[in-house]
């Protein structure tokens, strides 16, 4: 009985730690100072094109720009600074 209960446990670990998580950003956190998005624009030219062609910044919406971003840039290398500033010209320039 304990080796039942112990191997239900293990399925039910391993069936939860392959569920999909969601990363919840707001845009309304996005400082879209012309600095950041400046940086921003450097940033998303220089590295979003390496692997891909480069999308235009209007080609998404703000709240599928932020869904695209967190998926690509741990990808791309990207350290916090380098995300929130290639969110801020991505945002600025995005489809309304």
């Amino acid at each position: 009985m304990k080796k039942t209960i112990y191997a239900l446990c293990f399925v039910g670990a391993i069936i939860y730690s392959c569920t999909t998580k969601t990363v919840a950003t707001s845009t309304a956190s996005i400082d879209t100072s012309a600095e950041y998005v400046a940086k921003g624009k450097t940033v998303f030219d220089q590295h979003c094109g390496k692997c891909h062609g480069l999308p235009e910044a209007s080609d998404h919406t703000p709240e599928q720009w932020n869904k695209i971003i967190a998926r690509m840039a741990p990808k791309a290398k990207l350290n916090s600074d380098e995300t929130n500033w290639v969110l801020a010209y991505v945002t600025v320039n995005a489809k309304k």
